[in-house]
């Protein structure tokens, strides 16, 4: 988390923890500033870009809806420079401790660059601020379509309470191309992070699908957030804050939705897939590759594939959207020409069909050198007119009594209504919300289950003009008993007939029943494969999670295990009022150790020194980790000051007793220990603990080593029998 303040914490202050954010933080230093400011006196407003929009202008097709805010802005330039002494004033929002959620729109200002050079230092020149325009959009996000131009955003936030308040920025839109954040604090230097789905997944403050970012207010502070961004997709900014408590309960709806939504187009894939491979026609293989390309498409575009699939492949994560996207246009089009069988019924459609399927194919090749801007727009206009086809030749086929074609027109209805939403709001002609986001997915599984109904029912139509054949022939039997007078070989011959009828009916009642057990032994395999598959997952899972806690050349507890143990039980005895006792440990002289036998050795004595210390440990909550290099923290939940010296007494003396023969030497290893027990206070943090634990090691260090000092806050206490035990021994392995 971003720790927003210039004063130095004492150690036993709260202080925010190390996050991942620290692999991204990068704050201007002072010499770019006075570098800026110099420039800044030679900079004058005809810099600034003013907004001006022509017929020419590069902004895409939408530049009359802008030429029309710019107008709008140029109108009220004058009068807003009147009442606001040349300057806007920023939204600012105050921060409630009981408000989980806030949308940040209506507190939001924001500058469009289409030059594409604006820095941060022209932005925040007194010349800038009459260029800034007020957000007066009503829905719950910024939305300005697709553009060639970097857009700034800013707002800020402020803390009234005299606590300190942790709250998570969230970026909703997965495909940003570029994002730059800066933050702004008193007279501190800007912050800047980088975000954008063009940085690989693992790059970003926190492994989320949206672009997160953990953010900590210190009492009655004020945080300034400017947004630089430039991409490709439709330039959609969703912005929220969220309380860590509302933001998980958030994430968690969102997740059990998608569950359910890639869960049945899962299960619809596999079910299918197997029809497929039982009767071989071709109308459930092209179903299958529909409903995986609508999958992957909606995944691709709310980020999921780029988290867990391709979070390196950065170029292919536009592509993709536009590659399954087209992928949805061909195989939808094979499925509804071979469904309705137009080839037959309707050969004019059916040309049109495959030469949809011909510009899917093209278009899939020309996304590999077109702009995503522009391959987006053509790939939509082919899905519309592919929707439309479909529902033509649906509806036709319904009105000339095909009765599976009812459920076909319905199905691609949905999916045309929900991606015309969609692509209404990609193209800023619909506010973003939750149904014109999800509008999409929300059509594509009604779709998905509707064309399930279709092709159900194209098997029922077959069954029953088997009925119907039966019937006929039991009609057949009736006229052939009327006529029985007249000709007894008739009769036979009728008699003949229904045996044929009644033996086909046995039998496809017979094929009909097969069909029934493969289809419930098919299931059993599945639910039996995928229970198997689900078991292995959970080994794998915990045994990675038990070699991410250990370390690798120890086989003890690692630093990691020992931040989270240590947490846990600092809490733990805070509330039971129980004291906790911490062991530093650091092996002496082992650099000269290190240098003189060499690493291997070295690491030898680590591993016997980490075995030696876990031996001490007679209880199951003890904790034992390397703490780094040669530095060992031993844990001792519920233990005292007397505990903890007669535990730290007994670990010194089991290494010292330790002997490696080096070049038929021996050689002995001492250790010194640093020692602390108390009852956690209300205010204290854990590291507090070894801030103490590394203080006392420090005097053992400085006071000739080997020996065991204990934190009082005052003095440092030095056991004397310690000392003297200590150099009997060290004079008997010399002798």
């Amino acid at each position: 988390m971003l720790y927003l303040s210039r004063r130095r914490a004492h150690p036993l202050t709260p202080t925010l923890l190390e996050t991942p954010l620290a692999k991204v933080r990068k704050p201007l230093n002072s010499h770019y500033t006075q570098t800026k400011q110099s420039q800044l006196q030679s900079t004058s407003l005809s810099r600034l870009p003013t907004i001006k929009y022509t017929p020419e202008s590069p902004l895409g097709p939408y530049s009359l809806h802008r030429l029309g805010k710019s107008f709008v802005f140029l109108l009220t330039l004058p009068l807003c420079l009147v009442l606001c002494n040349s300057s806007f004033a920023i939204g600012t929002l105050p921060l409630s401790p009981n408000q989980g959620e806030y949308l940040l729109t209506p507190y939001t200002e924001y500058l469009e660059d289409p030059s594409n050079h604006l820095d941060l230092h022209d932005l925040l020149s007194p010349q800038s601020s009459q260029l800034w325009q007020s957000n007066t959009e009503s829905s719950e996000t910024i939305n300005f379509g697709y553009t060639s131009s970097t857009y700034w955003i800013r707002f800020n936030v402020t803390n009234p309470n005299n606590t300190h308040d942790e709250r998570y920025l969230e970026i909703a839109y997965a495909v940003l191309d570029h994002i730059n954040l800066y933050l702004l604090v008193d007279d501190a230097a800007p912050e800047k992070i980088a975000l954008g789905d063009k940085l690989p997944f693992h790059s970003r403050p926190l492994d989320h699908r949206n672009f997160i970012v953990p953010i900590k207010w210190q009492p009655n502070q004020t945080v300034s957030f400017y947004l630089q961004i430039k991409t490709s997709s439709s330039m959609q900014v969703p912005l929220t804050l969220w309380k860590t408590k509302s933001f998980i309960e958030g994430t968690q709806r969102e997740l059990l939705g998608l569950g359910i939504y890639y869960g049945t187009m899962f299960v619809m894939v596999l079910y299918n897939l197997f029809v497929f491979l039982s009767v071989r026609e071709s109308n459930y293989l092209y179903y299958v590759c529909f409903v995986a390309s609508s999958a992957l498409f909606l995944a691709s575009l709310n980020g999921i594939s780029f988290q867990y699939l391709w979070p390196n492949a950065t170029s292919w994560n536009d592509q993709a959207i536009i590659v399954f996207l087209l992928g949805i246009l061909l195989f939808g089009s094979l499925f509804t020409r071979d469904f309705l069988q137009l080839k037959v019924t309707k050969p004019h459609l059916e040309k049109f069909t495959n030469l949809l399927c011909i510009l899917a194919l093209a278009c899939i090749i020309l996304t590999a050198f077109l702009p995503y801007s522009t391959m987006i727009i053509i790939s939509i206009a082919l899905s519309i007119a592919a929707i439309c086809a479909a529902i033509a030749a649906g509806t036709m086929r319904w009105a000339e009594g095909d009765s599976s074609a009812k459920y076909y027109t319905v199905a691609w209805f949905s999916l045309m209504i929900g991606g015309i939403i969609l692509a209404f709001n990609k193209l800023n002609l619909l506010p973003r919300n939750f149904i014109t986001e999800n509008a999409t997915q929300i059509g594509s599984a009604l779709e998905v289950i509707l064309l399930s109904f279709a092709l159900a029912d194209r098997l029922n139509v077959e069954k029953k003009k088997r009925f119907e054949a039966q019937a006929n022939s039991l009609e057949l039997e009736k006229v052939a008993r009327v006529a029985q007078s007249e000709a007894l070989t008739q009769e036979r011959n009728a008699r003949q007939a229904q045996d044929k009828a009644l033996e086909h009916e046995r039998e496809a009642r017979e094929a009909q029943a097969s069909a029934l057990g493969i289809q419930r032994r098919a299931n059993e395999t599945l639910e039996r494969r995928v229970k198997e598959r689900t078991n292995e997952l959970e080994q794998v899972n915990k045994k990675l999670e038990n070699l991410s806690l250990t370390d690798g050349l120890t086989g003890i507890r690692n630093r990691r295990y020992l931040n989270k143990a240590l947490s846990s039980e600092f809490s733990r005895a805070h509330r039971e009022k129980e004291p906790l006792g911490v062991l530093l440990i650091d092996i002496d002289h082992f650099k000269n150790f290190n240098d003189e036998y060499g690493h291997l050795i070295g690491d030898d004595c680590l591993r016997q020194v980490a075995s030696t210390i876990r031996q001490q440990t007679h209880r199951d909550n003890d904790v034992v980790a390397r703490y780094g290099g040669e530095e060992f923290c031993f844990l001792l939940p519920n233990t005292d000051r007397e505990g903890s010296l007669h535990i730290a007494e007994q670990v010194r003396k089991s290494v010292e007793s330790i002997y490696f023969v080096v070049d038929d030497k021996p050689v002995c290893i001492t250790i010194s220990i640093g020692v602390v027990s108390m009852t956690p206070l209300a205010d204290a943090e854990p590291e507090g603990l070894l801030e103490m634990a590394d203080t006392a090691l420090y005097k053992a260090k400085d006071n000739g080593r080997n020996q065991v000092i204990y934190f009082d806050g005052t003095e440092d206490t030095v056991d004397d029998s310690t000392n003297d035990e200590t150099n009997d021994v060290k004079a008997d392995k010399n002798d």
